[in-house]
């Protein structure tokens, strides 16, 4: 670049900075809050792009685009001066400002060439509101000289500025501004707006951002709010006359046997949103009714979209969500019984009855204890009940003290659900514990007392009978000898008269 040209240039940035306090005299533009774009537009289109390309916004609360703020004309090839008033609406100073304009090689995202090393300035404080009341005369203004490029497209540039601060507090923050600049390029270049020679070149896309349900837990059978987030993607264009169509559908085997998950409480199933700016985002709250017999599982909410583009060209797009639908964990039990119903201390008696899952979900680690005072402790494990599953107790109870009062007694019931939460009933049942009777045998007289016998006494007993046993033996076996001897005489006796009669006889 030769002499004269540098001097040119030179020349010509400090004429502009000389006349920038003139320039910014010029009436306050209105901040435009991206949140409340559409409730700010008007009717009429012109008014509505003027709007939104003349505001200036930050993602601080504190470090804001003073209103002297103007968009500025850049024609292709020419210098362009870029000024940035900055204002502290702290109420102490902040210092250590660095104030960067985000940079692109594109020229569809950025207009100006990059013909220099960095772009970057530095204000060491912005004064606070307690030092200057007045905010816009606490402004601080950072320059950039620009060249516009040759292939710029008419229209309008969004130019961001990431800027950097130490707050009042000594912490280090950041925050982005953003402003546009006003481009005029060649006509065979195009425009800005996504349309070149009544040809669609930019296609916006409308999608689900993210949701959330109020109550958190969406139980069947119960209403709940479905909070819906869905965002404009694109950055040029803005989509309007937007219908949505929300449906939860569960699949059956036939098309007749398919039916809605989710039915809209109010009776109707679509939301219409007139407009959503570019990058914007719009929230949209359906209250829905969980039908009472879904299983506890995710269903899918199917997500139907129509809008338009600024001219008017129709699109449709689609999206989901899943939500989760949870299940009351319910059961019931037969009645107890009791078998015998009164018992004594010591004495044992059986528990037996029957728990039923009547939920449609599944119910874990079930159990069943008994702690009363009148009773040892007794417990059984029925493990996992499936819905419609049955799990029968039977409980052999030991009675330990008298019952107090009418001899009540709880069982109690504990189950968990799949998230391991743990939920405990009871059941009421009647066992009488009495104390203990001692049998009666009727009335007998007392034995008299008797002196103390000596140790002597018991081993002399012992011989004595000992000796009893053997008379006894032996008189046994004498008097079988004595009948024998008697028989064998008799015997003899019998033969000799018989002899003799026989003698007789002859």
């Amino acid at each position: 670049m030769g002499i004269v040209k540098r001097f040119r240039i030179m020349l010509i940035l400090a004429l502009m900075l000389f006349l920038v306090p003139f320039i910014y005299k010029a009436p306050y533009v209105v901040m435009v809050d991206p949140e409340n774009e559409d409730e700010s537009s008007t009717s009429d289109n012109s008014s509505e792009s003027h709007d939104e390309y003349s505001s200036a916004t930050s993602t601080s609360a504190f470090i804001l685009p003073a209103a002297t703020w103007v968009t500025p004309e850049c024609v292709h090839g020419q210098p362009a001066l870029v000024v940035l008033p900055l204002m502290n609406m702290f109420k102490y100073d902040v210092k250590d400002v660095v104030v960067t304009p985000v940079l692109s090689a594109k020229t569809g995202e950025f207009p100006f060439e990059i013909d220099a090393t960095g772009f970057t300035q530095k204000i060491d404080y912005l004064v606070g509101e307690d030092k200057i009341p007045n905010r816009n005369e606490r402004a601080q203004n950072c320059v950039w000289l620009f060249r516009t490029r040759e292939d710029v497209k008419t229209g309008y540039y969004k130019i961001d500025y990431n800027i950097t601060y130490t707050n009042p507090a000594c912490v280090i923050e950041s925050c982005t501004v953003s402003t546009y600049v006003k481009t005029i390029g060649l006509p065979e270049n195009g425009t800005t707006d996504g349309v070149d020679e009544n040809r669609k070149i930019s296609t916006p896309r409308l999608m689900v951002k993210g949701f959330y349900t109020e109550p958190a837990e969406v139980y069947a059978g119960e209403d709940f709010m479905l909070h819906l987030t869905v965002e404009n993607t694109s950055r040029d264009t803005p989509v309007s006359n937007i219908a949505l169509e929300l449906t939860g559908i569960v699949a059956g085997t036939t098309e007749a046997s398919s039916y809605a998950a989710f039915l809209p409480s109010s009776g109707s199933d679509s939301v219409f949103i007139d407009k959503i700016s570019p990058g914007g985002e719009y929230e949209v709250v359906m209250e829905f009714n969980a039908k009472a017999d879904l299983q506890q599982k995710p269903y899918t909410m199917n997500i139907a979209m129509k809008y338009e583009d600024a001219q008017a060209n129709p699109y449709e797009g689609s999206g989901s969500v899943s939500i989760p639908i949870r299940q009351y964990a319910k059961y019931d039990t037969s009645n107890i019984d009791v078998e015998p119903a009164e018992i004594e201390v010591g004495e044992n008696a059986d528990i037996m009855f029957s728990v039923y899952n009547t939920g449609k979900t599944q119910l874990y680690n079930v159990s069943v204890s008994i702690n009363d005072a009148s009773l040892e402790e007794a417990f059984t494990y029925l493990g996992s009940l499936a819905p419609g599953a049955t799990g029968n107790v039977d409980l052999l109870v030991n009675a330990v003290a008298p019952s107090e009062g009418d001899g009540t007694v709880q069982c109690y019931i504990s189950y968990e659900d799949e998230n391991g939460n743990v939920t405990t009933g009871s059941k009421d049942f009647t066992l009488f514990v009495t104390e203990a009777v001692p049998e009666d045998y009727g009335e007998t007289e007392p034995l008299e007392e008797t002196e103390e016998r000596p140790k002597w006494f018991i081993p002399v007993l012992t011989a004595v009978g000992v000796v009893v046993i053997l008379v006894v033996i032996i008189g046994i076996i004498v008097a079988k000898k004595k009948k024998k001897r008697r028989q064998e005489e008799l015997a003899a006796i019998e033969e000799e008269e018989a002899a003799l009669e026989e003698d007789l006889g002859r």
